[in-house]
């Protein structure tokens, strides 16, 4: 067989007429609704209250993956994938795939306990206030009733509509019913049934296994309109308060115009429905501001200026049911909502149920489990906003996707939450002895007057205190492992959350400003550069109400600056900025091989491949697997930044990386061969002291890369801008 996989035709003429039509219905809506299909346009839809106040939703992968029930739900591919684990176990257990394929797991899967009202039941008492099962997972068999295929759990299997009843089921519960389609990674999902003798060669199931394309090519426009004419029918047969996009759609150009055609068509549908809507978007698929933003199995440093969601699954090794699988405790899963609600986010938590349609019941004891704590400490959950800052302790944990792990906290690690004129304060260990809050001491917070501590399970006895440097809390013992929260009435009004962004023509400082009082307060903040005024700005949080704002600051010159904010009665807040803004996205050389020298800062390297990051090898025609590349930049580091320490982002690297300035080693992730170790999804933020810096001169930044299997390449950022420490 060719190395290079064309699509297979998987498309009939008949599903190509039926995507025909709805693609004009589309075309016919999208005109005449509120928004148009353009990111302008969409950047002025509103995350809905519904959303910002549920803070808890339930996710659901379940689908024929679910019958061989091993190593995870991307069995579909891993038994085409020869020399994977799945692949080996296919074979021992069914036999080889071109006898029993993965369609021929259809009739296994027959979901003959399946009871909609029952998980509904379960979701709701587990304290959940949004359900979101996946209509479609990359395998590319319908949980519901397509128009557009036979593959489908009405037409087969099952022979029910899935979603059409848990979409009944969930909302006589009076909960809010979401949907995840996973359609546009199909596009590649199978095609390693193409590279030995199976069935996913077989005419006769093209529609089912896809265009098998290659695992980087772009989507062709028949497989796109295709895609959205899928996702305008879940829409409109199933009304989903909130969809959810797996990452692939933000992979390829191809995608945009019918990306920006899908969201305008659905934020119109519910204009027209007048239903609160939202879509989820995970990496760059979405323009900011237009849908909210899905940080999987991770979160933010710190407070996120605007809602974002993490999604995590019930189990430790997967988002499907598996036959021998390893879960995580309540306790975790509800420190894990506590600390993603402090930082102004949703918690959406995925179950993998059994093929025959029961949530197994350890899965189901732990959704409970978590319920139960709701139901004393839901206050400090639903219907909060962040407050000034999300929290405080000893424990220090990493950010970003895919960083969560199972993190052990200690005593004085809390996260706060804020409604009104109440701060939660919620433990996450169970103080043994008086709790001690720098964030609350009178000079951290001399706009605040604290009224009154309770805790908010009414139990015991609270005293406290509140001194210049903390707020100290004593209480009654608490039995059990779970968090505890104990409320704070406030008056006054308070300010931070303090951070500083640059950019080409200056620095912006963003800050919160909140009132805990009856009337209206106003509060003038002044910006300060270097101990001069620069700008000066009135600030009116209404009625016990939060303001965020920030206050930008043109400087061409270059240099670092101190900057800072302050008000009368409140704290001052300060930062540095460091300018020019030196991003590292965009223009790097690149060599195919390993030769250590290729680290030096006087190289010849005018005949390097010139490439555009952050990008996988793959796109710009290398080869990956198993081999060396180099990267290499130039860059001129301002004088005006001599003395100080950088710090220079890297992205994420696939899969190892020894980088270096100016041939000197400034940090590296993962092992390389023979001790073979992947940091392919770790962001690298290297320090470089200030004497490797040629200050006001040419720098050189090298990266050698070692790629294991798969893909390779600096494949995503943040790359840059370099900071100034």
């Amino acid at each position: 067989m060719a190395d290079e996989l064309e699509p297979l035709n998987w498309e009939s003429d008949v599903t190509r007429t039926k995507v025909d039509q709805k693609i004009l219905q589309v075309n016919g809506v999208v005109p005449q609704g509120p928004f148009h299909s353009d990111w302008k346009s969409l950047g002025n839809h509103q995350v809905p209250d519904w959303y910002r106040d549920a803070k808890f939703g339930i996710f659901i992968h379940w689908g024929l993956y679910s019958v061989p029930a091993y190593a995870n739900e991307w069995y579909s591919r891993n038994m085409y994938q020869q020399g994977e684990d799945a692949f080996k176990h296919h074979l021992a257990t069914y036999g080889p795939q071109d006898k029993f394929g993965y369609k021929d797991f259809i009739p296994l899967f027959k979901a003959e306990k399946f009871d909609p009202a029952h998980w509904a039941k379960v979701f709701k008492e587990a304290g959940a206030k949004y359900v979101v099962p996946v209509a479609e997972h990359h395998d590319g068999f319908a949980m519901y009733d397509s128009d557009f295929s036979d593959w489908t759990s009405l037409k087969m299997g099952p022979h029910r509509d899935v979603i059409g009843e848990l979409a009944h089921a969930v909302r006589a519960e009076g909960l809010v019913f979401g949907l995840s389609s996973h359609r546009a990674e199909h596009w590649w999902f199978m095609n390693g049934g193409r590279k030995f003798k199976s069935d996913v060669q077989d005419p006769r199931y093209a529609e089912f296994y896809g265009p098998a394309a290659e695992d980087d090519s772009a989507p062709s426009e028949e497989w796109t309109r295709n895609w959205l004419a899928r996702s305008a029918e879940l829409v409109d047969k199933y009304h989903p308060q909130l969809v959810y996009f797996d990452w692939w759609i933000g992979e390829k150009a191809v995608f945009k115009p019918y990306l920006e055609k899908f969201t305008a068509y659905y934020y119109d549908r519910a204009a027209e429905w007048k239903e609160g809507v939202v879509l989820n978007t995970k990496d760059k698929a979405f323009v900011p501001g237009t849908a909210v933003q899905d940080v999987e199995k991770g979160k933010p440093p710190g407070i996120n200026p605007v809602p974002w969601q993490t999604d995590t699954s019930v189990s430790w090794k997967s988002w499907a049911y598996l036959k021998d699988d390893q879960l995580k405790d309540a306790g975790y899963l509800i420190r894990t909502l506590i600390d993603t609600v402090s930082r102004n986010g949703n918690l959406l938590l995925d179950i993998g149920p059994k093929p025959d349609g029961t949530i197994p019941g350890e899965q189901e004891k732990i959704l409970l489990q978590i319920g139960d704590w709701l139901k004393v400490n839901g206050e400090a959950i639903y219907g909060t906003r962040p407050w000034i800052t999300y929290g405080e302790g000893p424990t220090q944990e990493a950010g970003g996707k895919f960083s969560e792990s199972d993190v052990k906290y200690q005593e004085g690690d809390v996260r706060f939450t804020r409604k009104r004129d109440i701060l939660y304060i919620l433990c996450l260990a169970p103080p043994t002895k008086p709790l001690v809050l720098q964030s609350l001491g009178k000079d951290q917070v001399p706009g605040i007057t604290i009224q009154a501590v309770t805790a908010l399970s009414g139990r015991g006895t609270v005293k406290w205190d509140q001194g210049p440097q903390n707020l100290t809390i004593s209480a009654d013992r608490f039995s059990g492992p779970l968090p505890v929260v104990f409320k704070a009435v406030l008056s006054g009004s308070a300010w931070g959350d303090f951070s500083l962004g640059t950019g080409p023509k200056g620095f912006t400082a963003r800050a919160v400003y909140q009132n805990y009082d009856g009337s209206q307060a106003t509060l003038k903040a002044t910006l300060l550069v270097d101990g001069k005024k620069a700008s000066s700005k009135t600030l009116r949080a209404e009625s016990q109400g939060g303001l965020a704002f920030e206050i930008p600051c043109r400087i061409s010159r270059a240099g670092v600056y101190k900057v800072s904010l302050s008000a009368l009665g409140q704290p001052e807040l300060s930062g540095q900025a460091a300018l020019p803004f030196m991003d590292l996205s965009g223009k790097w050389l690149f060599h195919a091989g390993d030769d250590p020298s290729w680290s030096k800062l006087d190289l010849e390297d005018a005949g390097w491949d010139k490439v555009n990051l952050p990008a996988y090898w793959s796109a710009h025609g290398h080869k990956y697997e198993k081999c060396f590349g180099w990267y290499r930049k130039h860059v001129i580091i301002p004088k005006e930044w001599a003395g100080h320490s950088l710090v220079i982002p890297l992205g994420k690297i696939d899969d190892v990386d020894i980088s270096y300035l100016n041939g000197q080693e400034i940090g590296r992730m993962g092992s390389l061969p023979p001790d073979y170790n992947t940091a392919w999804n770790q962001e690298r933020r290297y320090e470089v002291p200030a004497e490797l810096v040629r200050f006001g001169e040419e720098n050189v930044i090298a990266i050698r890369v070692y790629d294991g299997p798969g893909d390779a390449g600096l494949h995503e950022g943040p790359l840059g801008p370099v900071e100034v420490k």
